[in-house]
């Protein structure tokens, strides 16, 4: 096995011994990993949403960080930085237009915030929020702002104080191995606009071509290449074994009858339950590796940001089934 890939298992075989193991709702699959067959990407610590409903930014951001140390950079990033400035953005929306304020999301979404406002560190901007609560009274402020016609400028004075006292007072730059960067140039040093491909695998579009893929959390209609589920499949396999991560976006709530295939095939089992509404976007993860299990099951190892105590230490073991039945969007690193 290689030298990195040794290095890895054991960083996370550490990490699992030091918090005990746990149940999660992949339980059958959270037998020991195999090493002689484990790549596990070093990636920084698990974190925790909390009551929040930003997986989507948090799966993003533990990508970007995994695929970083694998290229020796140490980056920790906040996703809160990007949910204010969701925040800002739909505020002068409701204002204008109505409309509710949401801070659930999907992963293009995510990397559209970061491509045109950037980020800031982990520790520069972060805070126990209820991500809800807080879309609450950003949505009550710009609609009774709206009502008194009191214009933009006292929408974005409000605004600001809200989302200081709630989150804390925005960082005006990032400092890094004694550079000094704006926000959005920091995001721009380490994730170039096209650097990653979002793809996904339906058959009521064709294969070959993009398309806005419909689920409730895209409101913004960001499209994702469609390709044949096997292909998604392999796309995955080989950039882990290229040592990048992969952004995850799907349904945990597919349960055992829905992974019987029976006689269909896997493509056509995926297409029945997106049409039934049963596949749906309802989590997003950071996939940093894949192994087997004990019953010889190829699994994908996945970072998720439900804190420690959610399945082994925070990561989570996907079957190749279960992935290829569950999956809604990917985002994959281009070489």
């Amino acid at each position: 096995m290689h030298i990195q890939n040794i290095i890895s298992y054991l960083l996370l075989t550490l990490v699992l011994a030091s918090c005990g193991r746990h149940e999660s709702s992949y339980a059958h699959t959270t037998s020991l990993l195999d090493n002689s067959a484990t790549l596990v990407l070093p990636t920084t610590p698990v974190k925790d949403q909390g009551k929040t409903e930003l997986c989507w930014i948090y799966a993003l951001l533990a990508t970007l960080e995994t695929d970083h140390i694998a290229m020796g950079d140490s980056l920790n990033l906040s996703p809160l930085w990007l949910a204010r400035k969701s925040l800002e953005e739909q505020a002068a929306d409701a204002y204008f237009a109505g409309g509710s304020i949401s801070l659930r999301g999907t992963l293009p979404e995510a990397m559209r915030l970061l491509q045109q406002y950037g980020i800031v560190s982990w520790d520069a901007y972060h805070a126990e929020v209820n991500s809800h609560t807080l879309a609450r009274k950003v949505e009550r402020l710009a609609k009774t702002l709206s009502a008194q016609k009191t214009g933009m400028e006292k929408l974005n004075i409000s605004l600001a104080d809200i989302l200081d006292d709630d989150i804390c007072p925005a960082p005006r730059y990032v400092f890094m191995l004694g550079a000094e960067y704006t926000p959005l140039e920091f995001a721009h040093s380490i994730c170039v606009a096209g650097d990653w491909q979002t793809y996904t695998s339906f058959t009521h579009h064709p294969f070959g071509s993009s398309f806005a893929v419909e689920v409730p959390d895209n409101r913004q209609r960001h499209t994702a290449m469609n390709i044949p589920i096997d292909s998604l499949l392999y796309k995955v396999k080989e950039s882990l074994r290229q040592h990048h991560p992969v952004a995850w976006e799907g349904c945990l709530k597919i349960n055992d009858e829905e992974l019987i295939i029976n006689n269909s095939s896997a493509q056509n089992t995926r297409q029945r339950l997106f049409e039934r509404h049963i596949l749906t976007d309802d989590h997003c993860m950071a996939i940093v590796g894949m192994s087997r299990n004990a019953e010889g099951e190829m699994v994908f190892v996945c970072k998720n940001s439900w804190g420690t105590d959610d399945g082994d230490c925070g990561f989570r073991y996907m079957t190749e089934r279960q992935f290829v039945l569950s999956t809604i969007m990917v985002m994959i690193k281009q070489e």
